[in-house]
């Protein structure tokens, strides 16, 4: 092999390793959309990271074509787990809520209830070749931060359209969909927070 042959060869080889691959974008839910004053009289809450169910349990985005297939965007990535994205999202909403005094990411010697919890699904559904929706299931816990007793669970599932078939549409209807959950669950844990606090300020007087 020639010199001037071998010079072609290796350019073709590096021009053939600097192909780059598609970029990797990140993606989260939208700011919570109720901005409500704290009430200074409500209870403080703390909320944990989620847990996720094994196939939610990844940064890729997760897309449903059918009842028992699921797949991953490759590069399109959420910027963190789903657990810790939906318990960050959790902790902005409710402390937006105006339905609590606090509401922080670890627990306090004030701390009346810790909110938890575990991701059952959060994805797009493809339902047609031109329609789709974010689906967003959830389990909370609502734990007294004393005892680690259980006082509350409850599971909340919604769905919202998506505008347009992409990462940041599927985002903004996951978003969307968080609202109506919090919405749904935030009067429950705030009054069972209250009572928490409640039932420890009694207990501490004894």
């Amino acid at each position: 092999m020639t010199l001037a042959t071998r010079s072609t060869a290796l350019a073709f080889v590096v021009a053939a390793c600097s192909g780059s691959a598609p970029q990797t974008r990140y993606y989260q839910l939208a700011t919570p959309a109720a901005v409500a004053p704290r009430d200074p009289m409500g209870s403080v809450l703390a909320v944990e990271p989620l847990t996720s169910e094994g196939a939610y349990d990844d940064e890729r985005i997760v897309y449903r074509v059918g009842p028992v297939r699921l797949d991953y965007y490759q590069y399109h990535h959420w910027s963190t787990t789903p657990g810790a994205m939906v318990g960050g999202y959790l902790q902005r909403a409710l402390a937006t809520s105006g339905k609590f005094r606090a509401v922080v990411g670890e627990t306090t010697t004030d701390t009346a209830a810790v909110l938890g919890g575990r991701v059952v699904a959060i994805e797009e559904v493809d339902e047609t070749a031109t329609r789709w929706s974010g689906h967003v299931a959830i389990e909370l816990t609502l734990t007294d931060p004393r005892t680690g007793e259980i006082v509350w669970s409850q599971t909340y599932e919604q769905r919202e359209p998506l505008a347009t078939r992409t990462p940041e549409g599927l985002a903004r209807a996951l978003g969307a969909a968080m609202d109506r959950i919090v919405d749904q669950a935030a009067p429950a844990i705030a009054e069972l927070a209250n009572r928490q606090a409640h039932a420890r300020g009694v207990a501490d007087r004894r």
